[in-house]
């Protein structure tokens, strides 16, 4: 089919049709120029920029365009049989074995990388010698017949004159036939148009005036100038027109111009001229093809830094949102929590005495209290990732702070039949530390010891001063963890194997958040276990207080509180949109001689402060018509209200606590409330 193809042009595209018919008249009109030019040595002619362009762009199978066309030029001026028939052969074999090398290699006409102008470069120092090689054996062959050539011709003049056509002429129609790019914007325009411009006149100048050197420096050096702002500026396509622009210029000039030599000298000048063309053209072309190279490649890292930015504010988004739903649903979950804990309590106080440690309430409250602390992780993991947990650092012993950790957990350890053994140092370990949240990171520790540790086990507690440390040791006799699960222990949602597992659960939050506290406060914690069902150890290490001394800190003494009692005149406006929630509260109070109120929205507490006259207000932040917030500034301001206002909400962040303040709250409670929390803040009110 090719050869139909190249025999018979109906088998061409409408495209290729058009192609052919150009590169038949550019290569007859090439060759009519190259013969009304050539002056011995020198050889100019377009026709091999033209046959390596003309196939590039329309194919392979339009060869025979190229051969007619050398057929029709070289019979015009009077060719022998043998070079009517030898030279359109090696122009048409030069053209097609350059384009094969090319698509072989892989080349990009638009000449974006620095291999693709190498390639062409190379490919056309290689094929330009087919068409002298060729030529000299049709020169030799007629000279066998007797017709020796008149014109003296080297093989080198008619192989560089070769090199210059396929540089200057071949990459020009190359180049600017793929999708040509212009100025994008007018301010582009305005460049190009300007720094040709000054190309143009110093070429204009240089050629047919003259004036050759400004200050003393030649203007052909003043030439590089445009040529290197082009190259480095505009691109390749661009420093290619330059170049081609360049050698017209210079060829017109050394023919017509005012320094145009002798006949006897003209030959040899345009040879010089030619090799000084072919020189600038490989020193611009690989500037101009490094610039883009590296234009391309800042593109590319552009768009995959801005990809990379792109992905990276979807997941912060992402993480926000996660971070987000986390706090709304620990805060959601609180709300039902809150009568359920008023009910359990109100429960066991309308039980007699001897009733009151049923074990059935006892377990009721204990996976209460676990609830609750799953939900104050969930929140304090969600304040961290934002950056809003902010730690109240304070001189603290270590001993004071596992003594209370001791006794929030030791009843549920020997609720498990688990032995705790402690090490305590005797004397203080004084650290610059929140003690609450030490106190919560020593709880996650114990916790989990006792959670992955059966019945009868042991676990071991150390509070030791080590050097310019103070360290925790939380080991147990447990299932312990194979190496796999140590490397992503402090992970965060990390849970064990469905075989290690135990029936009370977890949301695996708890060692990570133990991890993030600790490194709040400068320190570190580790993890050690030999393997399964070989225990576990967790160490963590804190700084201790710079200026901390050997002498046992004194101890505090704070003040302690007569068995509570409520005054009998003593009235409480409970406000919470959740109506069990507000009557649970309500009924705990009552329950210990207090007169209770109730409202349901806003404006029906506002409503009830002139008629109830209360003397506290326990006021949920989260209401139907307006929020806490509003209702307290107008309890404060238009309502007169002097009493106790309690801030109830699922909320308990730092930020909450000080709107409380300063929406003028004297306390502020976490959703689910213990009595004894509310009945002491009432008390201290008196």
């Amino acid at each position: 089919m090719d050869i139909l193809q190249a025999l018979h042009p109906r088998y061409l595209s409408g495209r290729q049709r058009v192609i052919w018919i150009l590169l038949f008249l550019g290569v007859l009109g090439g060759g009519q120029l190259g013969a009304h030019f050539f002056t011995a040595p020198a050889v100019i002619s377009p026709v091999p920029g033209l046959a390596l362009a003309g196939l590039m762009l329309g194919g392979m199978v339009l060869w025979p365009a190229i051969f007619l066309g050398t057929v029709v030029s070289t019979f015009m001026f009077g060719g022998t049989l043998i070079t009517l028939f030898l030279l359109p052969l090696a122009h048409s074999l030069q053209a097609l074995a350059g384009v094969f090398i090319l698509q072989k290699l892989d080349f990009d006409a638009k000449f974006s990388r620095l291999r693709d102008m190498f390639t062409l470069m190379g490919v056309s120092l290689i094929i330009s010698a087919i068409v002298p090689t060729i030529g000299f054996l049709a020169r030799y062959l007629n000279s066998l017949s007797g017709n020796s050539p008149a014109a003296m011709l080297s093989w080198g003049s008619w192989w560089t004159g070769c090199i210059l056509s396929l540089l200057v002429v071949g990459s020009l129609f190359i180049a600017w036939s793929v999708r040509p790019r212009l100025a994008h914007t007018y301010k582009e325009g305005l460049e190009v148009a300007g720094i040709f411009g000054v190309l143009i006149l110093i070429l204009w100048v240089l050629s047919f005036t003259t004036f050759t050197s400004l200050g003393g420096v030649s203007l052909v050096y003043v030439l590089l100038a445009p040529l290197f702002w082009i190259a480095i500026r505009l691109g390749p396509r661009f420093t290619i027109l330059a170049l081609f622009l360049i050698s017209v210029m210079f060829f017109a000039a050394t023919f017509y111009g005012p320094h145009a030599p002798a006949a006897a000298e003209l030959g040899a000048r345009l040879f010089q001229l030619e090799i000084f063309l072919i020189i600038i053209a490989i020193i611009f072309y690989i500037i101009t093809a490094l610039q883009e190279e590296r234009r391309v490649a800042i593109g590319e890292l552009t768009s995959y830094i801005n990809k990379l930015e792109n992905a990276l504010n979807q997941l912060s988004l992402q993480d926000r949102a996660k971070s987000d739903f986390v706090a709304i649903l620990a805060h959601e979950l609180r709300n039902p929590l809150a009568p359920i804990v008023s009910s359990l309590e109100l429960l066991r106080l309308n039980l007699p005495a001897s009733a009151r440690d049923l074990p059935a309430l006892d377990l009721m409250e204990n996976h209460l209290k676990t609830i609750q602390r799953l939900l104050d992780d969930l929140l304090d993991v969600s304040r961290i990732s934002k950056s809003k947990l902010i730690l109240r650092k304070e001189s603290v012993d270590l001993r004071s702070i596992i003594e209370r950790s001791v006794q929030s957990i030791e009843k549920h350890i020997k609720t498990r039949g688990q032995t705790l053994i402690l090490d305590i140092d005797r004397e203080p370990v004084v650290l610059e530390a929140d003690p609450v949240r030490i106190e919560q990171v020593v709880n996650n520790l114990l916790s989990n010891a006792s959670k992955f540790t059966n019945e009868g086990g042991r676990i071991y507690l150390s509070a030791k001063r080590e050097g310019e440390e103070g360290v925790i040791r939380v080991s147990d006799n447990g299932i312990g963890m194979d190496p796999q699960m140590l490397k992503r222990i402090f992970e965060p949602f990390t849970q064990l194997d469905n075989e290690s597992r135990t029936s009370e659960g977890g949301l695996g939050i708890g060692l990570s958040l133990t991890q993030k506290l600790v490194e709040m406060h400068d320190g570190t914690v580790e993890a050690y276990s030999e393997g399964r069902n070989k225990g576990s150890e967790f160490m963590v290490r804190l700084p201790l207080l710079p200026a901390f001394s050997s002498v046992p800190l004194p101890e505090k003494k704070g003040h302690v509180l007569s068995p509570l009692s409520a005054p009998s005149d003593m009235r409480i406006l409970v406000v919470d949109d959740n109506a069990a929630a507000a009557q649970g509260i309500g009924a705990l109070l009552q329950h210990k001689g207090y007169t209770v109120a109730y409202a349901y929205t806003g404006k029906e507490a506002g409503d009830k402060l002139d008629v109830f006259k209360p003397d506290a207000v326990v006021l949920d932040i989260g209401l139907p018509d307006m929020d806490g917030y509003s209702v307290a500034k107008y309890m404060r301001g238009q309502g007169g209200f002097g009493g106790t206002l309690v801030a109830l909400t699922g909320y308990g962040q730092d930020e909450d606590k000080e709107r409380a303040r300063d929406a003028g709250f004297n306390h502020h409670l976490t959703k689910p409330i213990s009595i004894v929390d509310l009945e002491t803040i009432l008390v201290q009110s008196v």
